[in-house]
Formats: C-alpha cells, structure tokens, sequence
C-alpha cells in the first residue's frame, strides 16, 4: 500500500535549518555544518518515510551540506577558510537563508495586516473550505509545520524498528482508519496532544500513517494545530 503525501502543506529544507539555528541559538553567520549535516540528515530520513512529495528538494540540500562539510574537512582548504584566503564554502548558504529570512519574515508581516482587515472582509465558513486545500494560517495556531516534523521524529524514534515495519502489506491501518482513531479521542474532549494520541501506537508505520491522517486532516480543515507547552510536540484540536 503506498502512503504518497499529496499535500502542498510542508516547508522547505530553508526552513528545516533556520529552524535547527533558532532551536540551538546558532550564530547564522558560523553554523557548524557537521552537526547541522548530521541532523539535518536524520530529518531527511524521516522525510523520506514519510514519502513527502517535496523530498527531492531535501535530498538537494543534504548533498549541499555534505559537500560544504567536505571541503571544511580538507586540511589545506580548512587552513585557508580560517585564513580567509579563500571564500568560506557556507557564505552562499547563509545568503540563501538570510534571504529566504527576510522574505519569510515579510509573508509574516503581510499575514498580520491580513488578520487586521478581517473585521472588514469576513471569512468564509470552515464546510466550504471542506476537501479543499485550506489556507495555513487558518488551521496552524502559532506552531510552524516543521515544529509538527519535529514532534513526530521524537515520538517515531521511541518505536523501536521492527522487521514488520517492512511489511506494509500487513498492515491494516489506512488515512480513513486512522482518522477514525483520531476522532475517537475526540468523544471526551475536543483536544489532544500528538505524544498522548501516539501513546497506544507500538508500529512505525502505524504512526507514520496517523500522522498523514492529521496532515489530511489538516487540510481538509477537520483539525486546527497548536503550539503545545512541551517542545516538539503539538495540540491537534477539532474544528467545531
């Protein structure tokens, strides 16, 4: 059975490592490529479970980042970046993220000004917005989309693997069954948090296809996601 993520909703690998240099208090101007490298991979990894349609664009950046890593690991060429012979290899990267920071940074401002002419210009109901693609802003409540990555490598890494994670073909678990168990932690409360609505999951691929579940769920705008109290982990609440 194949999981194939069709949705236009995940952030780019821009936002991965800006988010890895605000969580970590990086300076952007000396970002320590190896250990961004390494995690950013283990990212990619997951990315890859998840079979996001915008993977490629990862895969691009992890091979950016291993060959910046490269050139900073070559005796001669790391005595000559500290020597500033040489242009540093991250200057091109930092560029790109200053950038894609002052315009991401803009969309924010624009969204703000957006929310101030509500009052003005009233939003349509939330049944019109079903089974389509629904704006972002609407559905995530001060949390970013790769804060909901996060949250799910954290839970995905306590399940241990299993040679039956392979075999999907085994697995009964689809997007409508598991958007079935979702609803049903909705009967005594409306909220729920992602680490307590994987608690009873023991299979990866069970959580795997839960969390595409929320993401479609997201997106047809049956869910709204919060910012939980606890890093990396997040508040899925039922539209009313």
């Amino acid at each position: 059975m194949d999981y194939k993520v069709h949705l236009n909703v995940f952030e780019g690998p821009l936002d991965l490592l800006l988010y890895f240099i605000k969580r970590d208090e990086i300076n952007i101007y000396d970002i320590p490529i190896a250990r961004i490298t390494q995690e950013f991979l283990e990212y990619l990894e997951v990315i890859q479970t998840l079979n996001l349609r915008s993977a490629g664009e990862f895969i691009e950046m992890a091979s950016t980042l291993m060959q910046i890593k490269a050139q900073m690991l070559i005796p001669r060429l790391a005595d000559a970046i500290a020597n500033q012979t040489i242009e540093d290899p991250r200057t091109a990267l930092v560029e790109r993220l200053l950038e894609y920071k002052k315009f991401k940074e803009l969309s924010y401002d624009l969204a703000v000004l957006e929310e101030q002419q509500l009052p003005y210009f009233p939003r349509k109901v939330n049944s019109e917005y079903l089974g389509q693609a629904i704006p972002l802003n609407d559905v995530l409540q001060n949390v970013t989309l790769i804060h909901i990555l996060a949250a799910f490598k954290r839970v995905l890494e306590r399940i241990p693997e299993t040679p039956s994670f392979h075999q999907v073909n085994e697995i009964s678990a689809t997007i409508a069954t598991q958007t079935d168990f979702v609803y049903r932690h909705f009967i005594k409360c409306t909220k729920v948090s992602f680490s307590r609505l994987a608690e009873s999951i023991k299979e990866r691929i069970v959580l795997v296809v839960t969390f595409l579940a929320i993401l479609d769920m997201v997106r047809r705008g049956q869910v709204k996601i919060r910012q939980s109290d606890l890093f990396e982990d997040f508040i899925i609440e039922k539209v009313e």
